[in-house]
């Protein structure tokens, strides 16, 4: 892969940003943005028809944004494909509406891929922001994926087994643009809102990547954003699993993935049949609950302290009891409320 241009010629980087109904944050996100110590940024908003003050929000930016309102809504990643392709950068972002980006993210993770020319795309870690902007975590990279170095397809598959996908934040990717040309976009109508974990994959597979310890953007939860609507009182398996077993069933991916983390994977699994129980609990189906949790596998549940097993299992037995007698209503709320309604994932801050 060519080396990108040194010294005070850097290269242009091209900052996507879709949006749906964003106008909320939306200034914020492009005040961040504009504010970046690279000097070269070509940014597309990218408005996936928004009927808020979105329209507005940009047009007071004057020529600094481009703005593309799309005739039809295409989804987060449909959209994201649409403006790549429009990117006139040797690299691109696909940055949140929502989201604050630190002054330094692009310059820091630019100068990354210039010192590491064979890496095809490049992350930094993340603050855990709320819906009034107040930090409430921060990411803790694991051991295995520290030291800013490049990270080879099986480091980042056995990454990913083990801890899911929350060390890839797609908001804080910069990714060349002949990586995306050469692989192809986002394969957004068969994973909807989780297609960047399928694309990390398919990088990887070609090219390392890196992963920055440095924490360089805010990212917002708690004010029903795409991935918590999908989330909430969600009763069909992850889509993360369905990418993962795919993946998994590749002679490569067999070949390197570890012990430990296909166990790991197991019990993350197990953990989604017993969240996907307590949905259906909330929502009064109990004969789904008790269908779902005729999928759950205790010996996997119990098999990795990558969940919290002990929790877990006692939650999977109180189910097991509650479908069997009428729905209890104000256990069904407490559910509802430590589950469904939480501005925070219980994950959010480590990994």
């Amino acid at each position: 892969m060519s080396r990108l241009r040194p010294g005070s010629n850097r290269p242009l980087v091209t900052v996507v940003v879709p949006v749906l109904n964003g106008g909320r944050f939306l200034r914020a996100s492009l005040d961040s943005i504009l504010a970046q110590t690279h000097p070269h940024l070509e940014v597309i908003v990218m408005d996936d028809g928004s009927t808020d003050e979105t329209a507005d929000v940009v047009a007071s930016y004057g020529t600094a944004v481009d703005y593309v309102r799309q005739p039809e809504t295409r989804g987060i990643y449909g959209n994201a494909n649409d403006g790549i392709a429009r990117a006139r950068g040797e690299l691109v972002g696909v940055f949140h509406a929502d989201d604050v980006y630190l002054p330094t993210m692009v310059e820091e993770e630019v100068s990354w891929l210039e010192a590491h020319p064979e890496s095809g795309a490049v992350f930094c870690s993340d603050v855990f922001i709320d819906a009034e902007s107040r930090e409430f975590g921060r990411l803790r990279l694991p051991e295995e994926l520290r030291g800013n170095r490049p990270l080879a397809y099986a480091e980042v598959l056995n990454g990913l087994l083990r801890h899911k996908n929350a060390f890839l934040r797609c908001p804080t990717a910069i990714v060349r643009t002949d990586v995306y040309r050469k692989l192809g976009g986002y394969r957004d109508r068969e994973f909807k809102n989780t297609s960047d974990i399928e694309m990390w994959l398919r990088i990887a597979r070609s090219y390392p990547i890196g992963v920055l310890e440095e924490h360089l953007l805010r990212y917002r939860r708690g004010h029903g954003s795409s991935s918590e609507r999908y989330h909430r009182a969600r009763t069909d398996p992850e889509r993360f699993f369905l990418i993962m077993d795919l993946e998994l069933a590749t002679a490569r991916a067999r070949a390197v993935a570890h012990h430990d983390a296909l166990a790991a994977y197991e019990a993350h699994r197990s953990e989604d049949v017993v969240m996907r129980a307590v949905s259906h609990y909330v929502l009064g189906e109990r004969p789904a609950a008790a269908a779902t949790l005729r999928e759950l596998r205790l010996r996997r549940l119990i098999g990795s302290g990558a969940v919290q097993r002990g929790r877990l299992t006692v939650l999977a037995v109180a189910l097991r009891l509650l479908v069997r007698v009428p729905r209890i209503p104000l256990l069904a709320d407490a559910f509802d409320r430590r589950w469904h309604r939480r501005d925070v994932s219980p994950r959010a801050a480590s990994v």
